[in-house]
């Protein structure tokens, strides 16, 4: 039986993430009542759902919160994603947010008379029900492991996981391993694997790439300056732009490096093409493998004209690039797998990681704000329903919603959208 609590929230947030601390500084500005829920600890899926040598892909200087200044984080060295866990933490508590740990939110519901909404939680083992006058949703748009249908077909001696599993190669069984999605999971983790005993496959996808660095600088520092991050959502000239997979791109090292598949195929990594089932012990792949590396080359290309366009047309003095062997393209697609089969006992394939993304898990909210196709509908962050707001989700405003750089302007406007009290 759930018992409610006492008090009227002005605010509710749900989720304890950059962006829903990033509320949260927001909120203590205003003076509000609000407290945040978080269904493990804060920054949980930072600390649950991504392996132990990730670092962030965006340099130091872009991965700064309300408060902070891009210069008090360090340079353009590349954090690692348990340091950036430790920061949330520290943030938290250097800013007095309020955040009840382990409350998962089991529903979210509004009564029309009062105008009220109703947020169920549940604390170990023991329901309650809060009331809030109005809710921020930050618990990100993807947050529940995708695992195709094709996983049941399967052999049971194959160890599967999925890439919020992973954590180091110490979890994999002896023998080879199968990543499937060549997306930044799948390649970064085929490359760390790819240093071990591991033989590592990968089955790839339709992802670009990006390089590390270019014309003397990172790569996201040319599209910071020329505004490439500020595209609004509603500007947007191809839909398609909001459902395309983020460029493939790597932190590990110093200044990070350019990761390709012709690179990965340099360490050891067999590119297989799309997995498309399993059967009779062999697991069976499209013939597409050369159409992606070459797909990832040319997204490669795209973002280098870019630069130079901005370049040119602001008279930059720049030097011309270093070479970079990672970026060298492949328009043959050399370094392809031919087979289209293989049989997972004679390669030793005991494992499987599935590097195929996640979806939005929103069971728990009642209200009327999903499409035909169960996506969320919102203007800017703020949902048909009055009072109800959302936050960190990619494309939510501008291009850059989607990292780090972006949730401190999506905060302030979101929390500017809340009416006075």
């Amino acid at each position: 039986m759930s018992q409610e609590t006492s008090g009227i929230f002005d605010v509710i947030i749900i989720g304890a993430g950059q962006a829903g601390l990033s509320a949260g500084y927001f909120l203590n500005e205003r003076e509000l009542n609000y407290v945040i829920f978080e269904r493990g600890s804060i920054a949980e899926s930072w600390q649950s759902q991504r392996w132990d040598s990730l670092r962030l892909d965006t340099p130091g200087w872009m991965n700064f919160l309300p408060g902070e200044s891009s210069g008090s984080i360090t340079g353009e060295l590349f954090m690692k994603g348990r340091e950036y866990c430790e920061k949330l933490k520290r943030y938290t508590y250097a800013n007095n947010i309020p955040v009840r740990e382990y409350h998962r939110v089991t529903s979210l519901d509004k009564d029309d008379n009062s105008g009220l909404f109703h947020i169920e939680t549940d604390h170990n083992g023991e329901m309650e029900i809060w009331l809030a006058k109005n809710v921020i949703v930050a618990s990100g748009m993807l947050n529940e492991p995708k695992i195709p249908a094709i996983s049941s077909e399967l052999p049971s001696g194959i160890k599967q996981f999925h890439t919020a599993d992973y954590h180091n190669p110490d979890q994999l069984p002896p023998g080879n391993t199968l990543i499937v999605g060549s997306a930044k999971s799948g390649c970064q983790i085929a490359e760390e694997l790819s240093a071990t005993a591991h033989k590592v496959y990968l089955a790839t996808s339709k992802v670009g790439r990006s390089p590390r660095r270019y014309r003397g600088a990172d790569v996201m520092e040319w599209l910071v300056r020329a505004g490439f991050l500020e595209l609004a959502t509603a500007a947007v000239p191809d839909p398609a732009m909001i459902s395309a997979t983020v460029p493939v791109i790597s932190g590990v090292g110093p200044l990070g490096h350019t990761l390709s598949l012709q690179l990965l195929h340099h360490q050891g990594v067999k590119l297989m093409g799309r997995l498309q089932g399993a059967a009779d012990g062999k697991l069976l792949f499209a013939r597409d493998a050369a159409e992606n590396i070459r797909f990832a080359d040319e997204v490669s290309l795209n973002v280098k004209r870019m630069v130079d366009d901005y370049i040119e047309k602001n008279g930059i003095l720049a030097e011309i690039t270093e070479t970079d062997i990672a970026d060298e393209p492949d328009p043959e697609g050399s370094c392809a797998a031919l087979e289209t089969e293989l049989d997972m006992a004679d390669h030793q394939i005991t494992s499987l990681i599935w590097a195929t993304g996640f979806r939005g898990g929103f069971g728990w909210l009642k209200l009327p704000v999903f499409d035909h196709e169960s996506k969320i509908v919102h203007d800017d962050g703020a949902s048909q329903v009055k009072g109800l707001f959302f936050l960190g989700f990619p494309w939510l405003r501008t291009r850059k919603s989607g990292v780090i750089f972006g949730v401190s302007d999506d905060a302030a406007s979101i929390v500017g959208r809340i009416p006075a009290i």
